[in-house]
């Protein structure tokens, strides 16, 4: 599929991101543009990828991702090495058949399936607690 990530306008106006320091904006876009996102808004990478990346050590990475995992911003599991956008979909969703049919191959793929009930909403509080 598309091998680019849009970055909507109204990303810097959004009230969250208005509060956030500018390593935490950096930090925030790099995670929604990086050449591993996919089109359902749930990727595999490594801290350790981000860090090369990003030039920050895995441990800033691993405080940054607490933080927005803390803000009910993304998941991350530690098991799969996979990341999950909340709101992926609020600025990056397409009817689109091919864009449809591209998102429900990569589900499939999905190693921790929990990602796809939060990226759709479906994660609550509750779930949160009994894990």
């Amino acid at each position: 599929m598309a091998i680019f990530r849009k970055v909507h306008t109204l990303f810097w106006s959004d009230p969250f991101i208005a509060e956030l320091t500018s390593e935490q904006k950096l930090f925030y876009l790099y995670i929604m543009t990086n050449e591993r996102t996919k089109q359902c808004g749930i990727y595999e990478i490594t801290k350790k990828q981000i860090s090369f990346d990003t030039g920050y050590s895995i441990d800033r990475v691993s405080i940054l991702l607490k933080y927005f995992i803390s803000n009910d911003k993304i998941m991350y599991s530690e098991e799969t090495n996979e990341l999950a956008l909340r709101n992926w979909a609020k600025y990056n969703y397409s009817s689109s058949p091919k864009v449809v049919k591209c998102i429900e191959s990569e589900l499939y793929q999905v190693k921790n399936r929990v990602l796809i009930e939060y990226v759709n909403g479906m994660y609550t509080l509750l779930q949160k607690e009994e894990e």
